[in-house]
């Protein structure tokens, strides 16, 4: 399924309807089919794709972001809105990224469209996109340019009626400023932060034969714990990360344990490794993968507002092969820890 393509199913009544009655009745929406999710990979696929979706939208765009500074994007915003298009920008505020997106959000907010800034007592640290109720992309990427050369990053587009529907309903919470701890919308396969540390461990801890790894971060113990849990039960462990002294203690804890950690070292000019990727008993029909912004970090799993995804290889099996071919080469570019 094309990326800007029209991604409405039949099953969006049967998705509302369960979403609305889902805390009563238990009710869950299966997928109509596995085209309902595609990969986007960065670098390689570049951000086209994006400025594509923000030029066919034709009802609506809600885009909750930790970092913009992207002038063709927010020009494409501007045209949107130009063309009557129902554009809503809310942008993280707290500590220093409220400094890097205020040009963003001033360049928008004199064109007319609807832009705010997050409460800054929570690090909006979410990177997704909703085109016309229909499409959601969930991110790993920041909109920064700067980067886009050399980040490794990752994107689900979800037309999955339940899950957009879920994804609106807290935007519209967030855009009107209800605590994040509270206001968000649960759906099978998404994983809302804050209060994800548990949905990291337990999509570790379900793996049967291997699980695959990548974050820009590592320093919640709990995370390491449960990666060391695996190699020390047999399961193959491998992680991919940059080669950052800070995260030094946990290589140590995950390697003692059996895991093999591969590092990139971090030069202008080399692949960087932001990518947030679980992927655990790839190859099998037990496969699935977590993908979105949660870092392994306490303050990102427990306190900010972040947002992943969960899809197995019955749902989305190409996304799964996919998924495994990018972390196997980058696994084989990187050296191993220690030297």
């Amino acid at each position: 399924m094309s990326r800007t393509g029209t991604l409405a199913r039949a099953v969006a009544g049967a998705a509302t309807l369960c979403l609305a009655v889902i805390a009563l009745t238990g009710c869950t929406v299966t997928p109509s089919s596995p085209s309902e999710f595609e990969l986007v990979q960065y670098p390689g696929a570049g951000f086209s794709g994006l400025y594509a979706q923000t030029a066919a939208a034709h009802k609506s765009i809600d885009m909750e972001m930790y970092e913009l500074d992207d002038p063709r994007e927010e020009q494409a915003l501007i045209a949107a809105h130009q063309r009557g298009v129902a554009v809503r920008v809310l942008l993280d505020s707290a500590y220093q990224v409220r400094t890097a997106n205020q040009p963003a959000s001033s360049i928008l907010a004199a064109s007319g469209v609807p832009v705010r800034y997050a409460a800054s007592s929570t690090i909006f640290h979410i990177k997704t996109t909703t085109f016309d109720g229909t499409t959601s992309d969930i991110s790993t990427a920041n909109l920064t340019p700067q980067y886009y050369a050399r980040t490794r990053d990752a994107e689900i587009v979800d037309s999955y009626p339940v899950h957009v529907a879920a994804i609106e309903s807290t935007f519209d919470r967030d855009w009107n400023g209800d605590n994040p701890a509270t206001d968000e919308t649960s759906a099978p396969g998404l994983v809302w932060s804050p209060d994800a540390e548990q949905a990291m461990i337990n999509q570790i801890d379900s793996a049967t034969a291997s699980v695959r790894f990548t974050s820009e971060e590592l320093s919640d113990p709990y995370i390491s714990r449960a990666l060391a849990r695996d190699a020390e039960r047999g399961i193959t462990c491998e992680v991919v990360m940059m080669d950052d002294p800070e995260w030094s203690k946990a290589f140590g804890q995950v390697t003692s344990a059996g895991c093999h950690v591969h590092v990139l070292p971090d030069t202008p000019t080399g692949l960087y490794m932001h990518e947030k990727l679980v992927l655990v008993d790839a190859g099998t029909a037990n496969a699935s993968v977590m993908i979105g912004s949660q870092n392994a970090s306490y303050s990102s799993l427990a306190f900010n507002r972040e947002l992943s995804i969960i899809l197995t290889r019955a749902q989305a099996p190409t996304i799964l092969s996919q998924a495994t071919r990018t972390f196997e080469g980058d696994y084989a570019a990187a050296r191993p820890w220690p030297q």
